[in-house]
């Protein structure tokens, strides 16, 4: 079903004037339920580009689980892959990049391996799991394109790790391992899902809203000049620095409260529609 904006906006508080830069999450917002770019969303990329406005992605992916789209879209400037844990330029470069520590690697590990929550590891772009045959690992593999490499001990590879993500179909059970990690783990790690089977943990710094920060930094605009599109728990951060948080139609109900506007759909040309009603008025010409 479609999403009347008129009416939901209707008693809206002003919205900023004035909007430099774009800052958008991939899965469940740029791209569609097929994990592809809609023409409507390309062409909304486009006219961004005509008129002078940076387009910067944000995912949970990894760089190597990103570029593809980048060039797609045609994106010169830098990008934040695993919720801002690496900044990277477009050719999959990391320019920024951050790793968690040993001790919390040991607790998190340890805390997904008594729930029996399947468990990976990210090194960059290099993914190691316990087994390469999981259906679980199958489903990421079609979608990001990565190998997954089987080890016998994950305990064995903690150094460099810059991510680490786990995989579940009991949404309340990563619920609550997302809430007690997030309580263990304040100031040491970030802990956000992604998804409602996937818990992503990274570096304390690495999450989005650091990563709006950074990118705005970058292309010499204020947080607040920027406009933020979202659909899941890891892009909270981001509506919280940006100056426009914009939710997805999808988005559950504490992501579409942290929004100041909501948008169609990923199956909808949501974010096309998100960029033409909201962001494009709100471009100044130059």
């Amino acid at each position: 079903m479609s999403i009347d904006l008129d009416t939901i906006h209707a008693e809206l508080p002003a919205l900023p004037d004035t909007i430099r830069m774009v800052v958008s999450d991939m899965d469940g917002t740029l791209l569609t339920p097929e994990k592809t770019i809609a023409p409507s969303t390309m062409a909304m990329a486009k006219e961004l580009q005509k008129r002078g406005i940076p387009l910067c992605l944000a995912s949970a992916r990894p760089p190597a689980a990103m570029t593809k789209y980048i060039s797609q879209l045609g994106l010169s400037g830098q990008n934040a892959g695993f919720n801002g844990g690496i900044i990277f330029s477009p050719d999959g470069t990391p320019t920024v990049s951050r790793v968690l520590s040993r001790d919390v690697l040991s607790v998190v590990h340890d805390m997904l391996h008594v729930h029996g929550i399947e468990t990976w590891l990210l090194r960059q772009s290099y993914w190691m799991v316990s087994d390469a045959a999981t259906p679980f690992v199958e489903h990421e593999r079609r979608i990001t394109g990565l190998t997954p490499h089987a080890v016998p001990d994950l305990r064995h590879e903690f150094d460099g790790i810059g991510k680490v993500m786990g995989v579940s179909n009991n949404y309340d059970l990563l619920q609550r391992v997302e809430t007690e990690l997030a309580v263990m783990l304040r100031g040491e790690a970030s802990v956000r899902r992604s998804s409602e089977m996937l818990l992503d943990i990274t570096p304390a710094l690495a999450n989005k809203g650091e990563a709006v920060r950074e990118l705005a930094l970058a292309h010499g605009v204020k947080p607040h000049e920027v406009a933020c599109l979202g659909d899941a728990h890891n892009d909270l951060p981001m509506f919280a620095v940006a100056g426009l948080g914009i939710a997805m139609g999808q988005a559950e109900d504490d992501v579409r409260a942290a929004a100041q506007v909501l948008t169609d759909t990923n199956e909808r040309d949501g974010w096309a529609k998100a960029i033409e009603r909201y962001i494009l008025p709100r471009v100044k010409n130059t």
